[in-house]
Parts: structure tokens; C-alpha cells; sequence
């Protein structure tokens, strides 16, 4: 782990008993506290307060956020947060999609793996999912054991995530498995996902259940 997001684990470890707006340690207090350099010290605060989980006072200093302002997205935290256990496979398949396989900037002959699950939380239906993969880039242990496919936490630690938001009505295959009526208006969320190269890794399609899982998104202005 790089020393700057050692150092921002340690802060958030040494703040979070403390009170909204006190103050933390000046930057050279800190420096010399976790003995690292100033730059170093400098990055940590920054991604901090990027986060919202601190902000800075001009002339005065660095404080402590009010953490119900922290930057937050629920549809990525969803995401991080579920359990391979939770999802129930609905369907998979390989075919060819080509809307979805020129977003792969492939030819729209190309076999793409689909994957369909219900992601449950507490025996409750949150969300459907539709993973988008590149056929020939999956590997023959992953068709066996698909929830080991679907495990994309780590791509978060060094990728990048693009994100858009649709309005749609819920498509009929899923209403009952959400518990939702028909003509049900809902928020498809998608998602793709790259590597630390800038490859396409998945697409993910999300149809989240309103009833459970209201999408709520966080962010300084």
C-alpha cells in the first residue's frame, strides 16, 4: 500500500471519535508524527477532503467534516459491498449482443458472456444485475464458478468506474422478482468498469428496486 493511504487510514483511525469541526495536526505536525514528508502528508489530506471526510478553513486550518456529508454514491457502494453469497443466478448466457460489443470497441459479431442475477440484502430483493463480458477474456474456471467471476472488488482498488443514470420503466422479466407492479417506474444504473490500463473490463446493467434501495449521491459543490 502506497505510504499516503497509510497515513490517510491512520487519520481516519485518529478522527473518528472525535467531535465535528475540531481541528487535526498542521501538516508538519504530521509530517513529523507519521515521518514522512510533507507532500506525502499533503496527498492524504487532499484525497480526505476530496472525500468530504474533512475540509479546510483558509487561514485556520484542516477540520473534521460532519460525516453525513461525506461524498457517497448508494449504487457504487452496492457494488463494493455485496456479497457473491447474496446473488442468486438467474440466467447466463454467450451470444452475440452488438450494441453492447461495440461498446467493447469489438466487431458486433463478438461473442459476449451474460450474466443475470438477483442481489438480495436480508432476504430482500434490491436490485437486478446484467454483467456484459467479453467471451474469449474469460477465463474456463470462471464458467464453472460464476460468483468467482462476479467478485469486482478488487477492480475498484485500481481501476476506474463510469457511471450513468436511466430512468425506465421496469422491464417485465423483472418486476416479480423485485416484487414490483407492472409499469413500475425505476432507475437503471449503468456501469462500467476498467482496468488501471484503461480496458473495458464489464458493463454492468442495474435495475434498482425503489422499495429497498433508493439511489442517494453525495458530493462537495
Amino acid at each position: 500500500m502506497p505510504r499516503y493511504l497509510e497515513i490517510k487510514q491512520e487519520i481516519l483511525e485518529q478522527i473518528k471519535t472525535k467531535e465535528v469541526n475540531t481541528s487535526i495536526p498542521s501538516e508538519r505536525e504530521l509530517s513529523l508524527l507519521f515521518d514522512a514528508s510533507r507532500m506525502t502528508i499533503r496527498k492524504a489530506i487532499d484525497e480526505l477532503v476530496e472525500e468530504g471526510v474533512l475540509y479546510r478553513d483558509k487561514n485556520k486550518g484542516t477540520f473534521i467534516a460532519d460525516h453525513t456529508f461525506v461524498n457517497r454514491n448508494s449504487s457504487k457502494e452496492i457494488l463494493l459491498e455485496q456479497d457473491v453469497d447474496d446473488l442468486s443466478l438467474i440466467h447466463f448466457n454467450a451470444k452475440e449482443y452488438p450494441e453492447m460489443a461495440i461498446r467493447f470497441n469489438k466487431p458486433t459479431h463478438t461473442l459476449l458472456l451474460r450474466v443475470v442475477c438477483l442481489n438480495k440484502k436480508g432476504g430482500r430483493p434490491r436490485c437486478i444485475e446484467e454483467f456484459f463480458f467479453l467471451y474469449n477474456q474469460v477465463e474456463n474456471p470462471h464458467l464453472t464458478n460464476i460468483h468467482e467471476l462476479l467478485d469486482i472488488k478488487n477492480v475498484f482498488d485500481v481501476g476506474k468506474m463510469v457511471q450513468r443514470f436511466y430512468p425506465e420503466i421496469i422491464p417485465i422479466k423483472y418486476a416479480n422478482l423485485l416484487g414490483l407492479s407492472l409499469n413500475m417506474p425505476v432507475i437503471m444504473v449503468e456501469t462500467t468498469l476498467y482496468d488501471q490500463r484503461g480496458e473495458l473490463i464489464t458493463i454492468v446493467k442495474t435495475y434498482y428496486n425503489p422499495k429497498e434501495s433508493p439511489i442517494e449521491i453525495v458530493s462537495n459543490i
